[in-house]
């Protein structure tokens, strides 16, 4: 136990699956797709000019960022170069301290890089699997999920509970969500839960009926519900293309992701038709939650017909325990938001071993903070996530 004797929890660090695509994928696809495996793998690699370039270019490429001020991108100095070549340097955490890209495939790796942080246990998001909603064969798709997840089952292993990993959703199929969900929560116990982006492919919000078997088996199992997502990550995040892409936009739009997400679950009652659900939402520091959560409870009306699943006050569903909310480690408002909505709410994550994450510092940039208490600082840290994911108690 590594803060005062008890467990500290990082819940969301990730995989990057693509760094050596192969040695995720290729000896667990389902063999009907082994072809199809392999030609894929050959145009992501062809889009991999360096390494840690994720490649997926090959079946979905962003837009480039626009800088503000300007007329054209074009016309912008590169950072470092004038009006140069921009650099292709990968940039490095926060800490300055290089991280073995060995992590995202040897355990051995990880669990030194957590010793080394005093983590205890990680949970681990996938990095780029919701742009696979991009590809148009949902067989493939469906495919190369379920040889990610029976890799991650084969990498946590032997951790002795300390690596655990999510399945991710395939929202185009959420059948086979639910059967990957039940098939692994029987199977393996440092399994942790379905990983769900902000929007479903189509557009639609998570108040649909059809995420209803999702939410029902998972409340079942005891399983948390893992809401990620990036503005730039297929299905994009609403905003993503109404801002112009201007520069600015990632970080804003992680925030706005959240509350999409959020929003769409609150007003459409899911909270109150799975009343022992719990949803986490990842990525997206905590800062605006206490402002969004008090600007639904002022526009609530019980009995609406906009919102007729919904029986509670959205604060009320934070108060009895069914939104968590994960929080940058150096973010200011972390205290507020602890003082707004209680010290139930916020979950310990790092991004690990994502550029600019704090590794090793992160569980420092908490414990040494003058604006939590001693006990706020206890349930950051793991507490709030065994509650979140009981499993951890085991």
């Amino acid at each position: 136990m590594s803060y005062r004797g008890q467990i500290v929890v990082d819940a969301d660090c990730h995989l990057r699956e693509y760094w050596d695509l192969d040695r995720t994928y290729k000896a667990y696809i389902d063999p009907q797709y082994r072809q199809t495996y392999e030609a894929f793998s050959a145009a992501v690699r062809a889009h991999q000019r360096r390494p840690g370039d994720v490649g997926f270019e090959a079946f979905y490429a962003p837009p480039p960022l626009r800088p503000l001020g300007v007329g054209d991108h074009f016309v912008a100095p590169r950072v470092g170069q004038g009006n140069g070549p921009a650099t292709s340097a990968p940039r490095a955490p926060a800490s300055g301290r290089y991280i073995d890209p060995a992590c995202n495939w040897d355990p051995v790796v990880r669990l030194r890089d957590f010793d080394q942080a005093d983590i205890d246990v990680g949970v681990m998001f996938s990095s780029q699997s919701d742009n696979f909603c991009a590809l148009r064969d949902v067989g493939f798709e469906r495919a190369i999920e379920r040889a990610y997840h029976r890799f991650m089952h084969d990498f946590c292993a032997e951790s002795d509970g300390r690596l655990r990993w999510l399945s991710n959703a395939v929202v185009r199929d959420i059948s086979s969500t639910v059967d990957e969900l039940t098939y692994w929560a029987e199977r393996d116990e440092n399994y942790a839960g379905v990983f769900i982006p902000r929007l479903l492919a189509d557009g639609r919000l998570l108040d649909v009926p059809d995420l209803y078997p999702l939410w029902q088996h998972s409340q079942d199992l005891d399983l948390p519900i893992w809401n990620h997502g990036d503005p730039y990550h297929p299905p994009l995040t609403p905003g993503s293309k109404d801002l112009d892409n201007a520069a600015f936009s990632r970080p804003v739009l992680k925030g706005w992701g959240a509350m999409t997400a959020a929003g769409g679950m609150i007003g459409g009652g899911v909270f109150d038709l799975f009343p022992r659900l719990r949803v986490g939402f990842f990525e997206n520091g905590c800062g605006w939650l206490p402002w969004f959560i008090e600007k639904l409870d002022d526009s609530w009306q019980p009995g609406s017909s906009n919102t007729p699943n919904m029986k509670r006050k959205p604060s009320e569903i934070v108060a009895d325990g069914q939104i968590f909310c994960s929080v940058d480690t150096a973010e200011r408002d972390i205290g507020h938001c602890v003082e707004r909505l209680g010290e139930h709410v916020c979950l310990f994550s790092t991004d690990y071993p994502h550029s600019a994450n704090p590794w090793p510092e992160g569980v420092a940039e908490i414990t040494e903070r003058t604006d939590l208490s001693e006990t706020a600082k206890v349930k950051i840290l793991g507490a709030n996530a065994v509650r979140f994911l009981p499993r951890l108690a085991k």
